[in-house]
């Protein structure tokens, strides 16, 4: 058996040679290929085709050369993007699609969860961890639209109090009244007979009432102008206990965030750019997001870091990586921490800082993963405790 790796250069395709001739399986690496130089590698008699590569529509490109030049012939392509990856099998009927992502997905879930049982809280603790949560929201945009609600909200309620208790009134006038004032039409006639200090409060309240009005309809304006990628209530509100925190919204991070949902853990995600593409994707799988960096003291303490099961740092930075771990561990030493690095010193130097967290190297796990696909073993996530469901992998 001969392997052609068809490659753009990435860490994941020098992974899947090498692990290949571990295997014993004689490999030709060509890199960044021309349409010239596919056709001529494919007429060596190559038994089967591997392309890897960042871009999904360069692997699209490449996996149809080949089957314009070999049909038929033993194909494995590597696609994030789940239209594409149903395009090209409906192209090539007989070819794999497979993604870094979904192969280490179940391993990085693997190594947050840690034997623990999938889930989370019950129906009623997460009810009122979404209270806590929405009278403490994440977004500036929330918190002012909150302030400026329960600011009306409590000048109301004083103001119906004070008419009921001082001038008499009844129920349903002390509301009317209080709403007059709130509304800024005007005080209730009665407070003009009234004690002075109770006309100084009428005017004070209405007075706040157009500062409290301001704050509310600037948060509301907000809100609906800014992208909600993190809701006050609902699937998409921010978990305070028992979830895992992934920071970096990837590839493998946003794959990561999917499959911890699917087994019924809470996620939220950590993205530092705004307009990173995965951030929408994220949105309509309904995993919350927050924009910051994830070596921020603050932002990891407004998404639970105290009382969360486990942090992933999944971003393409190693550097970042264990700099977020340290952050994370400083923020609370007991916390679980999974680190997305690969082999080599930066990982030994990284194991040596006793606890700070287990290293995973994606890459690694992926070439032996696709070294076997290519040669024609089952291909599986590589997973001590949980094994990656088909549909998780070839996607």
């Amino acid at each position: 058996m001969r392997a052609l790796l068809l490659t753009d250069g990435t860490a994941l395709g020098a992974a899947t040679a090498d692990a290949l001739k571990k295997q014993g399986v004689p490999v030709a690496v060509v890199r960044d290929p021309s349409d010239r130089a596919v056709a001529r590698e494919l007429q060596a008699g190559f038994s089967s085709v591997a392309v890897i590569a960042r871009d999904d529509v360069v692997a699209l490109r490449l996996a149809l050369i080949v089957e314009h030049f070999q049909p038929g012939i033993q194909l494995l392509v590597t696609v994030f993007d789940r239209t594409i990856a149903g395009q090209l099998q409906r192209s090539v009927p007989g070819c794999r699609v497979v993604s870094l992502a979904g192969i280490a997905a179940p391993e990085l879930a693997d190594a947050c969860l840690a034997g623990s049982p999938a889930g989370g809280p019950s129906l009623p603790v997460r009810l009122a961890d979404q209270l806590a949560g929405a009278l403490n929201p994440v977004y500036a945009g929330a918190r002012i639209l909150l302030a400026g609600l329960f600011g009306l909200l409590a000048l109301l309620v004083i103001d119906a109090i004070l008419l009921a208790s001082v001038l008499g009134l009844g129920a349903v006038d002390s509301l009317y009244g209080a709403a007059r004032t709130l509304t800024t039409v005007a005080a209730e006639p009665e407070v003009s007979t009234g004690p002075a200090w109770l006309k100084l409060f009428s005017a004070a309240s209405m007075l706040l009432t157009v500062a409290f009005a301001a704050m509310f309809t600037a948060g509301l304006v907000q809100r609906l102008l800014d992208p909600r990628l993190a809701t006050i209530f609902g699937r998409r509100s921010i978990p305070r206990r028992d979830h895992v925190i992934v920071i970096g919204l990837g590839q493998v991070g946003l794959r990561l965030c999917t499959l911890l949902k699917e087994l019924g853990v809470p996620v939220v995600a950590v993205e530092v750019d705004p307009a990173a593409p995965n951030v929408r994707l994220a949105r309509g799988y309904g995993v919350p997001v927050v924009i910051g960096h994830g070596e921020d003291r603050g932002v990891l303490e407004n998404v639970g870091v105290g009382r969360a099961r486990a942090l992933a740092a999944v971003t393409s930075n190693e550097l970042a990586n264990v700099e977020i771990a340290v952050a994370a561990r400083a923020a609370r030493e007991s916390l679980r921490v999974v680190m997305r690095i690969r082999e080599g010193d930066l990982a030994d130097e990284t194991r040596a800082l006793v606890g700070l967290g287990t290293v995973c190297d994606i890459h690694a796990l992926g070439g032996e993963a696709l070294a076997s696909a290519v040669a024609s073993e089952p291909l599986a996530g590589v997973s001590a405790g949980r094994a990656a469901p088909p549909d998780r992998i070839d996607r």
